[in-house]
């Protein structure tokens, strides 16, 4: 075979070596459409598999990202591929926390897709059309609770609220606590449904008053006076503190008080009374009492009768009810004291004589001092 013919079949062979391959390549390639959380991109790729299409791309999947379908699934010329990576969706629903992972790419299909139920009237962070990065959310939200309120002397109240704490309901509902106020559960508790808020208002105030301290008496024997006798040698003068007492109120209602600082402004003075231990002298006899009429007007003239007039109006008989008998007014002290209980048990129940007898000696022993305003009416010194 001549060396032209040999170059022509080696010519022919490579142009159709050449066609073949061509041919074969242009065969092989796939226009695959990659959408890749929703955007999408058309290649062309001789891969056989989704994961060696999305390899030649650089398109890196994790554990919790999805690809449909499955990366090890062949592709064909048109063929699909949905890539959606995974976010991290922290929810926190009233201070519980919880992480998912999901993708979707907005609030309201990440919750339908993790099953997280947000009640009606809920307070959400962020829109529920909000959209959810690569680098994930943190949603939290805050359940509608039914509360019951009552404030100081207010009417109870039922109230539905989205506040998390019991201080931050108070607070939204324009309630400010005062120093002393005593709030039940505490104002940093965390609200529950069916949660039951007492306020109680207390005020503290300090208060001063002049109290009067009462005086004490005291009592000495004196010889100088008779036995029953009584005479007071020094009157008796009340004290003045001046005393601060702490105010409590529940509600306005007075809960106690208490004195928390005293001052004496001016001490007591004792009363002293003298009691008589002196013995009276026995009484002289005297004839037995006549009977007396209930009631003894003295027709006399005698300096006894005008006193007897100014004591008694004169009447011999009279008992008043006042500690005082007969006309001329005896004690019954004074009258057993100089012996009128040889006459009778008071002096009303003695004859007029018989009481002049008795008020001789008392004139003898004490003066007319006995009947200090008579006496004098009478001019007698």
């Amino acid at each position: 075979m001549s060396k032209r013919i040999v170059l022509a079949i080696v010519s022919v062979t490579a142009v159709i070596t050449l066609v073949v391959g061509v041919v074969a390549v242009a065969t092989a390639r796939k226009s695959v459409t990659i959408s890749i959380d929703g955007k999408e991109q058309t290649v062309t790729t001789t891969a056989d598999t989704v994961g060696d299409v999305l390899q030649s791309e650089d398109i890196t999947v994790g554990v919790h990202d999805a690809v449909a379908p499955a990366p090890e699934s062949s592709v064909d010329d048109g063929s699909r591929i949905a890539v959606s990576y995974g976010r991290q969706l922290t929810v926190r629903v009233d201070g519980v926390k919880q992480t998912y992972w999901t993708t979707a790419t907005s609030v309201d299909d990440a919750l339908a897709e993790v099953g997280q139920r947000v009640s009606a009237g809920s307070d959400l962070s962020t829109s529920r059309s909000a959209s959810i990065g690569r680098d994930g959310l943190t949603l939290v939200v805050i359940t509608p609770k039914n509360i019951v309120l009552e404030v100081g002397v207010r009417q109870r109240a039922k109230i539905t609220t989205t506040a998390l704490t019991v201080g931050e309901l108070l607070l939204s509902k324009g309630f400010k606590l005062g120093k002393h106020d005593v709030v039940e559960p505490r104002p940093g508790a965390a609200l529950k449904d069916g949660t039951r808020i007492d306020v109680t208002r207390v005020t503290k105030k300090e208060r001063t008053v002049h109290a009067t301290i009462p005086y004490p008496t005291v009592v000495r024997d004196s010889s100088r006076l008779y036995a029953g006798e009584t005479r007071v040698a020094r009157a008796g003068k009340a004290g003045t503190d001046r005393v601060t007492f702490m105010v409590v109120r529940k509600n306005g209602k007075l809960e106690h008080k208490r004195i928390v600082a005293r001052r004496h402004l001016a001490r007591p003075v004792a009363e002293i009374d003298l009691h008589g231990t002196k013995v009276r002298p026995a009484p002289e006899p005297a004839p037995a009492p006549a009977p007396e009429p209930s009631v003894n007007y003295s027709s006399g003239s005698s300096v006894w009768d005008t006193i007897a007039q100014c004591e008694s109006g004169g009447n011999w008989a009279i008992n008043t009810g006042n500690g005082y008998y007969g006309g001329l007014q005896f004690s019954a002290g004074t009258w057993s004291g100089y012996g009128g209980g040889a006459y009778a048990s008071t002096a009303n129940l003695a004859s007029r004589e018989q009481q002049i007898a008795i008020a001789e000696r008392v004139q003898a022993a004490q003066g007319w001092g006995a009947w200090p305003a008579c006496s004098a009416q009478a001019g007698l010194g």
